[in-house]
């Protein structure tokens, strides 16, 4: 997200491929927007590449993606066909609740602060619940200004990143952020070294380079302690890359140690698999398959082919005559936009014939928001009526599950059908 003296200004939810820019404008035209608007939607660009070019990223997809399995195969088992919502899951056969903590406890808080001094950084634990896997999990808490304490971990290390991206590619039209989490990265570089974090370009490598970790707090910091003792040096940006790309990392869903390259790829493309799993067998849902496959292949190429994608990106700073972000879109399109009116906006792939695609992780999100905090009135209602949905009735306020039934179906209805759960009937507790 993108926020500015307590205003959010921008956001992308992860997972899910939307992001929102409060922008009036109807067109969002990467050259219909002012500096200003382009540069929002920049900083959220990159979070939607983080979404699935880094490891961090798709585990986290991988995580959504099997809780959402685990509370439908449980609601099958209901004979009544009636279950509460929020849906509470009682124990861990499945793992998906241990997935649910580690992604929690490697996420790092989130809380704003304007100006952060560090004084000391710890390497502290947090227990796991009961599994026969793993018994805790390390974190980076960093004591701040008057002593108090806070963790640093993905979601700080994706803003700052982004924000990092901000300054270096549109150097007149970023506007100040909150030190924590926009630059504490920087801050954390600084503590053990200086020079390494005067050069924001090794500290973006780096930053991109601790999301292919399943901990990428513990990851940063373990690397700028290598610097700070001497065991490890970077003459250039791109030499992190090059000396980053050889070692092992530990991945916390397979338990084991591999490279970078390799533990990417095999999450790369089992998520690729999970994502086409939400929806197949339908001549309908073409288009969707095709998207995943669209960013599926784009990441491969870019972790595999060209590590440097990001560097040369930064390192043009004028966002209108950026070539290497206009190829990103030229490739992958972008994900669901919508601006302050609620006005939903896209841009498809190169090739690709106007469809549905990425719209269909809205409804995916509507009805994960039903299991896992009880929403039942669908938030799509007005989009569809922008969008002159003909299915539009009183059901999408009150019971949108109901509408499996019409023939005409919404996205919500058409999920919630294709899973067969017609029939079950959530009960707000």
């Amino acid at each position: 997200m993108t926020r500015v003296h307590n205003n959010l200004i921008g956001s992308y939810i992860p997972s899910f491929f939307e992001m929102n820019i409060s922008t009036d404008s109807d067109d969002l035209s990467i050259d219909k927007l002012s500096d200003r608007d382009v540069t929002i939607l920049f900083h959220e660009y990159i979070h939607f590449l983080q979404d699935f070019t880094t490891i961090y990223g798709l585990s986290a997809i991988y995580t959504h993606r099997e809780y959402i399995s685990s509370v439908i195969n449980r609601i099958y088992k209901y004979s009544s066909k009636k279950f509460h919502v929020p849906f509470k899951i009682e124990d861990n056969s499945d793992n998906v609740l241990l997935n649910r903590d580690i992604i929690s406890f490697t996420q790092g808080d989130n809380s704003e602060i304007n100006e952060i001094t560090i004084k000391d950084i710890n390497k502290t634990y947090d227990e796991l619940l009961p599994n026969k896997y793993i018994k805790e999990i390390p974190n980076i808490t960093l004591v701040v200004n008057n002593d108090d304490y806070i963790t640093f971990g993905a979601i700080a290390i994706m803003e700052n990143m982004a924000y990092i991206m901000e300054r270096c590619c549109s150097p007149r039209s970023y506007e100040k952020s909150p030190e924590f989490p926009y630059q504490v990265a920087e801050k954390v570089a600084e503590f053990y070294s200086p020079e390494f974090a005067n050069d924001k370009y090794k500290v973006l490598a780096l930053c991109d380079i601790s999301l292919q970790s399943s901990n990428p707090g513990v990851f940063f910091v373990k690397v700028m302690k290598g610097i700070a003792e001497n065991r490890i040096s970077f003459e250039t940006p791109e030499s992190v890359y090059d000396h980053l790309y050889t070692l092992d990392v530990y991945d916390y869903g397979t338990l084991e140690q591999k490279t970078f390259l390799d533990a990417y790829k095999q999450r790369l493309i089992q998520i690729q698999h999970l994502l086409k799993e939400y929806i197949k067998n339908m001549p309908m849902i073409k288009s969707y398959h095709k998207w995943i496959d669209g960013i599926t292949n784009f990441s491969l190429k870019w972790r595999e082919s060209d590590r440097y994608l990001l560097l040369n990106m930064a390192r043009h700073q004028d966002l209108s005559t950026n070539r290497y972000w206009a190829n990103v879109i030229h490739e992958v399109g972008t994900p669901l936009m919508s601006n302050k009116k609620g006005h939903y906006f896209k841009i498809s792939p190169h090739g690709s014939t106007k469809d549905m695609d990425v719209e269909f992780f809205r409804a995916i999100r509507e009805i994960e928001s039903l299991f896992e905090s009880g929403s039942v009135e669908c938030s799509m209602y007005n989009w569809c009526k922008i969008s002159n949905n003909k299915s539009i009735n009183n059901l999408c306020k009150r019971t949108p599950w109901k509408k499996s039934t019409e023939g005409h179906l919404c996205p919500y209805a058409l999920l919630w059908r294709h899973w067969k759960l017609s029939g079950y009937t959530p009960i707000k507790q």
